[in-house]
């Protein structure tokens, strides 16, 4: 069943139909977030990414940190290597751009374009409250707050297609 620009085969694996404009899109947020976990340290709004797990006991949060926080780096950077190799193989066909994931690779997909999301919402300081909140066209962040709602939607197809 297609779920956007998503379909799950039978055995699992994901077909996906884009246009070159998604295409190009998606490499540059690739890109950017190639940036942003090369020092997460010295990026500003990567927060999200690596969440604390001991909110009131700072000693215990240190010490997870100390222990965890390269794993999930290099988690994080193994999924975003996955999107850049299945970027590469998309290939033109019938006017679209198309490319077979495996289920594992549509899992790093999901990792990214959340670790995407979760960055770029920081950034434009989106809460609960103001997620759907309307937001000015004429403002210089409206063309981020326009990626931001497409990273949402090609999530949400992708999970639909998952499911």
């Amino acid at each position: 069943m297609a779920a956007g620009p998503f379909a799950r085969r039978r055995d699992g694996n994901v077909d996906v139909t884009l246009t070159e404009p998604e295409v190009e899109l998606l490499r540059s947020i690739v890109e950017q977030m190639g940036h942003v976990l090369e020092a997460p340290d010295q990026v500003p709004h990567t927060e999200r990414l690596f969440p604390p797990a001991y909110l009131d006991d700072p000693a215990a949060q240190d010490e997870f940190a100390r222990l965890m926080t390269d794993d999930l780096l290099e988690g994080k950077r193994r999924a975003l290597r996955s999107v850049v190799g299945t970027l590469e193989r998309v290939q033109t066909q019938l006017g679209g751009r198309h490319v077979l994931l495996s289920a594992d690779e549509a899992q790093d997909w999901l990792a990214v374009l959340n670790d995407a999301r979760l960055t770029l919402g920081t950034r434009l300081d989106i809460t609960p409250e103001t997620y759907d909140a309307e937001f000015d066209p004429d403002s210089p962040d409206a063309l981020a707050h326009d990626v931001f709602r497409y990273l949402g939607y090609v999530e949400e197809y992708l999970l639909d297609a998952l499911m």
